[in-house]
Formats: C-alpha cells, sequence, structure tokens
C-alpha cells in the first residue's frame, strides 16, 4: 500500500500536509466496512483484537484496508463470547478484556478510539502532554460531558473546522463506540 499505514496521516507533523475532512471521513467508512466484512459477513466472525492507526494501510488514493491480522480470533456463529487472553496494544483495549470474554465489539471501541485519533489529529496516549491530557479517550469523556467536542478537533487543519457539525457527529459517533 503505497502511502503507508494510516498513522504516518493523522498525526500532525510539520512536514505533512493534514488530510482533508473528506479524506478522513472516508478513511473511516473504509475501517467501518471492513470490520463489518469481518463481523457479519464472514463465515465464521473474525476479532481482529488489534485496531489501531498502525495497521489500517492506505492505498495511492487513500483509501483504507484493515491490515495484520496476526492476533485475530475467529468466533464460531453460534458463539456469543469467546475466551481468549488479553491481547493487543494498550489504549485500543475495551473493558471487557478485563474478563477474558471477549466479543467482536472489541473491535468497535477500538474503532472508536481511532475515530478520535483521525479527528481530533492526536495520539490516543500521548505522554508529552500535561498529565490530565495524556488519554484522550479520558478528554474525550469530559468535552462530551461539558458538551464542548468543539475543542478536540484538529485544529491544524482549517477544513476539519469548517465542517465542525460533521466532525462533531463523528465524534458523537466514537462515543457510541466507547
Amino acid at each position: 500500500m503505497p502511502r503507508g499505514s494510516l498513522d504516518r496521516w493523522i498525526y500532525y507533523r510539520q512536514n505533512s500536509d493534514p488530510l482533508d475532512w473528506y479524506i478522513r471521513c472516508r478513511i473511516i467508512l473504509d475501517i467501518a466496512k471492513g470490520l463489518c466484512y469481518l463481523h457479519e459477513e464472514c463465515r465464521r466472525k473474525i476479532a481482529h483484537l488489534d485496531i489501531k492507526p498502525q495497521n489500517i494501510l492506505l492505498d495511492d488514493n487513500f483509501n483504507a484496508k484493515v491490515a495484520d491480522f496476526g492476533l485475530c480470533k475467529l468466533i464460531n456463529r453460534d458463539q456469543s463470547k469467546v475466551v481468549t487472553v488479553m491481547r493487543g496494544t494498550p489504549g485500543y483495549l475495551a473493558p471487557e478484556w478485563l474478563t477474558s470474554r471477549i466479543t467482536e465489539k472489541v473491535d468497535v471501541y477500538s474503532f472508536g478510539v481511532v475515530v478520535m485519533e483521525i479527528v481530533s489529529g492526536r495520539k490516543n496516549i500521548d505522554n508529552s502532554q500535561a498529565e490530565e491530557e495524556v488519554q484522550l479517550i479520558h478528554i474525550l469523556r469530559e468535552k462530551e460531558q461539558n458538551n464542548q467536542l468543539i475543542d478536540l478537533i484538529d485544529k491544524h487543519n482549517g477544513d476539519m473546522v469548517s465542517h465542525q457539525e460533521e466532525v462533531i457527529q463523528m465524534m458523537k459517533l466514537a462515543v457510541w463506540c466507547l
């Protein structure tokens, strides 16, 4: 995939142009379609278990593909949950991992985290931030409760700000996933 992984494009870097809203929105939709295929359309459900920007690859036109199935788990259609050991990347793990009884919904949680990274242009866990701003999901919870989601929009791109109503709707989708 010529454009590499998503993480190269969503975190602000001075030497690269930030992605516009249309491209970010299409990437989010492509990831959702990929997860829908894995969870609903395969003969056996496939829980990816490691959805994160580094595992989303982009082609020349910024079409996104879910990649790296090294941690995936097959789930029979007649199973509601599967028991497995915790696997994945810190910051993207759903709370249900604490029970070791997971469903494909752990990917939905991780998808919500990735959506927030895409719209905010920052990493989920950023240790370069002040202590209270290290975890994006904690900031999201606070901003959502105070009706201040606009504060989380990637400010490095005027296109994101000009589409703020749509971006806020996408953040609400992320909240539902989380």
